[in-house]
Order: C-alpha cells, then structure tokens, then sequence
C-alpha cells in the first residue's frame, strides 16, 4: 500500500472517532511526529548545505578513488 493510500485509510478511520481523549492522543503523536520529521529535514538540508560548501571550497574525493577505496575496504 503506498503512503497516499496509507493516509486515506488513516483519515476514513480517524473521522469514526468520538473519543475526545482518543483525538487528543492522536494529535500529540502526530505533533510529536511532525517536530521529529522537521529537525530531520532540517539536518539533511544543513547535511547538504555543508556538502555543497566543501565541495566549492575543492574539498572532495574523485568518484574513481572513492570506488577504489570502497572495492578494497569491502572486496579483499
């Protein structure tokens, strides 16, 4: 089941709730969620932020040499 469909049936469920102590735990998941996701999402942009900084500053590895090192890390 993908993720849209996934949040359909979610809702449809949700709209036969009468329990306000029910909705309320429900939203402080959802809150809860919701402040987790963003300080992910706000990790990987500064991630790719400082990414973006090295490599205009030159401070990468070729791809040729970091598959080098990786084939002989992981294939002796």
């Amino acid at each position: 089941m993908s993720i849209v469909e996934e949040k359909a049936e979610v809702l449809k469920r949700f709209e036969k709730v009468y329990d306000p102590s029910l909705i309320q735990a429900i939203k402080n998941l959802l809150d809860f969620g919701l402040s987790k996701q963003k300080t992910d999402d706000e990790a990987l942009e500064a991630s790719i932020d400082q990414g973006l900084k090295e490599s205009s500053r030159g401070e990468t590895t070729p791809h040729e040499q970091t598959m080098k090192e990786i084939k002989s890390r992981y294939n002796p």
